[in-house]
């Protein structure tokens, strides 16, 4: 019987047998070697010095391949299972952060120290417009790249992962920005003196959390009245284009939600109910909910500039569309419903992730609680 975590085992033949992992097949699967000893102790010996001689000989790999050869080959490996969003994040942080600093280089000359200093060096004055550090999560998000390219490498090369022990900067956590009870009375009273698209979009992102993107794929079969609900089954992204040469550099693409619980039924409000019942009046299945014609969505760019025009008209502080999203979830916690119910309705992938974004009992809250609990 093994030891736990030494991965050594006596054989039924009477032999000890120790195995360590010596890099990976062709299908991405973990090899192993072994090495027999008549002796656990013995076993041991040359289980360490066999790890230690692959671990060494890891170093000496030579392979005629620079950090640039290698992310795009990494990047090319993984385009199948990513969205062109999620590609276009990667290509920008290797183009913009990587590339100029190690991009020539070949990769058996990338040592962690240097990977280390890299990080420190992003952080302090990575800015492109040289005005200062990056923000530690977006050194995170960089890091994270490197660390999946190296791991690629030494999967497909045998090159000894440099960036394994990188270190990776901690992001201070902000408090959820959301709007006040009298920001949200101000926009409901400009909507109902300038009546438009705007008053059903402030609605129901408002009463349903949904991002917007998720809103502008919305089409007409999206709502059942007799049921009550919303489901999303899409969204919208503007991404670049592959030919960037085109006048248009960018483009409008519709595509399944953020993550697989991200498709999901919402039930909505009777007042909301109504008030969608009026706005889509003529539109039928296949139309648009947010569209000029009914057949072409409204552009995200579009609603967030709408956004902006109508917070500067109310006097209100400059604040991102997600805000609204934030305003709901935070609304809900603090009435202290359902979190599972919550994180279902706000499409999110674990529960964690809604406790930790938007439940925060406040001091007045825990005093009611403590003398609640300890009422006579």
């Amino acid at each position: 019987m093994s030891k736990k975590g030494e991965n050594i085992y006596k054989r039924s033949d009477g032999r000890w047998e120790g195995r360590y992992k010596c890099g990976f097949n062709e299908n991405g699967k973990t090899k192993y070697k072994s090495v027999y000893s008549k002796s656990y102790k013995e076993c041991k010996i040359k289980l360490n010095h066999a790890k230690n001689v692959y671990e060494s000989g890891k170093s000496e790999v030579k392979v005629i391949l620079t950090v640039k050869e290698l992310l795009l080959l990494w990047l090319n490996s993984i385009l199948i299972n990513i969205k062109k969003s999620t590609a276009d994040t990667y290509l920008a942080i290797i183009n913009n952060h990587i590339l100029p600093v190690m991009g020539g280089m070949s990769v058996n000359m990338i040592a962690t120290e240097f990977l280390n200093k890299f990080v420190t060096e992003k952080i302090t004055d990575g800015r492109l417009d040289n005005t200062g550090g990056l923000s530690a999560k977006t050194v995170q998000n960089i890091v994270g790249v490197l660390k999946s390219a190296f791991k690629y490498a030494e999967k497909v090369y045998g090159i000894k992962n440099p960036a394994a022990f990188v270190t990776m900067p901690k992001a201070e956590k902000k408090e959820t920005e959301v709007l006040t009870d009298e920001e949200m009375a101000a926009i409901r009273k400009y909507c109902a003196e300038h009546p438009d698209y705007f008053e059903a979009v402030y609605e129901l992102c408002i009463s349903t959390g949904i991002r917007i993107g998720e809103l502008c794929a919305l089409q007409f079969e999206d709502i059942d009245f007799a049921e009550g609900t919303l489901t999303i089954r899409k969204t919208v992204q503007r991404i670049k284009k592959d030919d960037i040469s085109q006048e248009n550099k960018t483009e409008v693409i519709i595509t399944p939600p953020k993550t697989k619980n991200s498709t999901r039924k919402i039930p909505l409000p009777d007042m909301l109910l109504e008030r969608l019942r009026k706005f889509t009046a003529g539109k039928q299945i296949g139309d648009y909910i947010f569209s000029v014609d009914g057949k072409k969505p409204l552009d995200v760019r579009t609603i967030q500039k709408k956004f902006a025009s109508v917070l500067k008209k109310c006097g209100i502080r400059k604040v991102k569309f997600h805000i609204l999203r934030h305003t709901f979830a935070t609304k809900w916690a603090k009435s202290n419903f359902d979190i599972k119910g919550l994180s279902e309705i706000l499409g999110h992938s674990d529960v964690k992730i809604t406790l930790s974004l938007y439940v925060h009992s406040c001091v007045e809250t825990k005093r009611k609680q403590i003398n609640e609990l300890f009422a006579a």
